[in-house]
C-alpha cells in the first residue's frame, strides 16, 4: 500500500503533469515559431543610408511608401537560449554553400520560383527584387518558416499591402520632409490597430549630422497571424521592453 506521504508524491507529479503544455504538432508549420518580424523600409530613408547608395532600386526618386525588407521567423532554432544569426538558414546539406553565396553576391543565389500574380505584386511592394532581394530573404529567413516560397512570399506581400494601405502609413507619407513625434507616430499607430498594440512597433532611424532620420519599421506579429488579415490581434507585445527601437523623441522623414 502506497502511504500519505507517497499520495502526496504522487498527487503533485499528476497535478504538474496537468500543467504541462500539450506538445506540438509535427504537422504544424508554425510549431516551432514563436513569432515574426515584418520589416518595412520607408524607401526614400533606406536610399539615402549607406546600404541603399548604391542599390539599383535607388537609382531614380524612391517612391514615398513603405517598402518589404522581409519577413522573418523569431525562433530560437538551435535551442542556444538566444535569437540571433544562428537560427537563420534553415537549408539542410546546402546550408554552407549558399550562406556562402548569400555573403558574395544575391544574384547567384537560385531564383525563387513564384506564381505570375505573387511575382507581380511582389515587385510592387519590394523595389529590391531587381537586387534580387528576394532570393537573400528566402534563403536566410523564409528557408525557416515551415512554408513553401509561394505560401511565404503570399503572406509576407498581403501583411505588406495592408501596412502600406493604412492610415498609419498615410500619417508617414504626409510628414515626409519633416520632423515628427515618435510618441506622434506611436499614437498613430495605436488609433488603427488598437490600443497597445503600438509596443509591438519598432522605428528605426540612422544618425547623421546630429540628426536622425527614419530607415525602417519593424512589426512583431503572432506566427498564427502571418497568413490572416492583419487585425488588431495579430500583434505580439509580449516583448514590450525590447521593442523601442533605434530613433529619439524627435527625428525627421527623408523625402528624397
Amino acid at each position: 500500500m502506497i502511504g500519505r506521504s507517497g499520495r502526496l508524491v504522487l498527487a503533485a507529479v499528476f497535478f504538474c503533469v496537468l500543467l504541462m503544455p500539450p506538445a506540438a504538432s509535427t504537422t504544424d508549420a508554425w510549431a516551432d515559431e514563436s513569432s515574426y518580424v515584418l520589416a518595412l523600409s520607408w524607401q526614400p530613408g533606406f536610399c539615402a543610408s549607406d546600404a541603399g547608395a548604391d542599390k539599383a532600386e535607388c537609382a531614380g526618386d524612391p517612391a514615398l511608401q513603405l517598402t518589404l525588407h522581409g519577413l522573418w521567423p523569431n525562433a530560437d532554432r538551435n535551442d542556444d537560449g538566444r535569437l540571433d544569426a544562428d537560427d537563420d538558414y534553415c537549408l539542410g546539406a546546402d546550408r554552407a554553400r549558399l550562406m556562402a553565396l548569400d555573403r558574395r553576391d544575391w544574384a547567384k543565389l537560385p531564383p525563387v520560383k513564384l506564381s505570375a500574380d505573387i511575382g507581380r505584386r511582389l515587385i510592387d511592394v519590394m523595389p529590391g527584387v531587381v537586387s534580387q532581394l528576394e532570393r537573400h530573404q528566402w534563403v536566410k529567413h523564409g528557408s525557416c518558416s515551415g512554408l513553401g516560397a509561394e505560401r511565404y512570399f503570399a503572406a509576407a506581400v498581403t501583411l505588406s499591402e495592408t501596412v502600406r494601405d493604412s492610415q498609419f502609413a498615410e500619417t508617414i507619407q504626409a510628414q515626409a520632409g519633416q520632423d515628427v513625434s515618435r510618441r506622434d507616430l506611436l499614437q498613430a499607430f495605436a488609433a488603427e490597430f488598437g490600443k497597445g498594440n503600438e509596443r509591438a512597433l519598432q522605428l528605426l532611424c540612422r544618425r547623421g549630422d546630429g540628426y536622425f532620420t527614419l530607415t525602417e519599421i519593424r512589426l512583431r506579429l503572432t506566427a498564427t497571424a502571418i497568413e490572416e488579415s492583419l487585425s488588431r490581434g495579430s500583434f505580439d507585445t509580449s516583448r514590450a521592453a525590447k521593442a523601442k527601437g533605434s530613433c529619439p523623441a524627435r527625428f525627421s522623414i527623408e523625402r528624397d
